[in-house]
């Protein structure tokens, strides 16, 4: 079974890819990587491995991790982050709700 991906972009990807794997429940690591322009200064591929609590919370706690990173300054925002479920199907988080978060994780 393929494992749910996240690819995180901005300046603060890897910050977020920490925070990400600090929600009680997620396990998983991640890959960072240099980015190829001045506004993309980095992105992470994180890689949830294993969800040890219900979809519903580890789905709220997605979308909260999400609006918290979301809103930081100019040099920890992350500019776009990408679901990937198990079936290859991308979501962007920026326009997910809490129902399409758990039906990506249930996939």
């Amino acid at each position: 079974m393929a494992d749910i991906q996240l690819e995180i972009e901005g300046k603060g990807a890897i910050a977020a890819s920490e925070a990400l794997f600090n929600i009680e429940g997620l396990s998983g690591s991640y890959i960072a990587e240099e980015g190829d322009s001045k506004e993309l200064a980095l992105s992470t591929i994180a890689s949830i491995v294993g969800i040890t609590a219900g979809s519903m919370t580890i789905a709220k706690h997605l979308y909260d991790w999400y609006q918290r990173i979301s809103q930081g300054d100019t040099e920890t925002r992350i500019e776009k982050v990408v679901l990937i479920d198990r079936k290859g199907k991308r979501m962007l988080m920026k326009n997910a709700t809490l129902e399409e978060i758990q039906k990506a994780l249930e996939s």
